[in-house]
């Protein structure tokens, strides 16, 4: 109901509205483009490093062997036992002084712990940015009447849809 009123009001004035379209081919089609930058690798920088570690001295070789540190710590073992009881039990102490002290020594010389070095080679990555247009749209222009008219859309376009209208008193 609304709609009628408006169209007679619209012919009580005297005034008609006349739509007409047509269709122009483009003349001119600019594309339209923004700076995009991207991280890219463009191959590796390798180094020579010196990595240190701990190790045992004398890594898995036999633990039974014998040799002057374990001599001395019977030594030491045996002075030490001699130093307690009397009689049979001072003979017991030696003997558990000496087997003691050579054990710690040839633990001792076990547990020895050396510095080992190595060469080894690390590569780390090697970026630049790159930054290139990239395409985002694009103005379509033609001309219509004399004057320029253009309409920016995602695709190209090959003809624009011109709408005209025409009023009449």
């Amino acid at each position: 109901m609304l709609n009628k009123k408006y169209i007679l009001i619209a012919l009580g004035l005297g005034i008609s509205v006349t739509l007409s379209a047509k269709s122009i081919k483009v003349e001119e089609q600019i594309a339209i483009t923004k700076p995009f930058t991207k991280k890219v690798k463009i191959g590796e920088k390798c180094y020579e490093q010196t990595i240190e570690s701990v190790v045992n001295c004398r890594g898995n070789e036999e633990t039974n062997t014998i040799g002057l540190d374990t001599i001395i710590g019977g030594v030491i073992g045996i002075a030490l036992g001699n130093q307690v009881g009397k009689g049979s039990g001072n003979d017991a102490a030696k003997v558990v002084g000496g087997l003691t002290g050579m054990h710690l020594a040839n633990q001792d010389r076990n547990n020895q712990k050396c510095k080992s070095y190595r060469q080894v080679t690390k590569c780390d990555p090697v970026y630049e940015y790159q930054t290139t247009e990239i395409t985002v749209g694009y103005r379509n222009c033609t001309t219509y009447q004399g004057q320029k008219i253009c309409k920016e859309t995602k695709e190209p376009l090959d003809y624009l849809e011109i709408t005209h209208k025409i009023y009449v008193h």
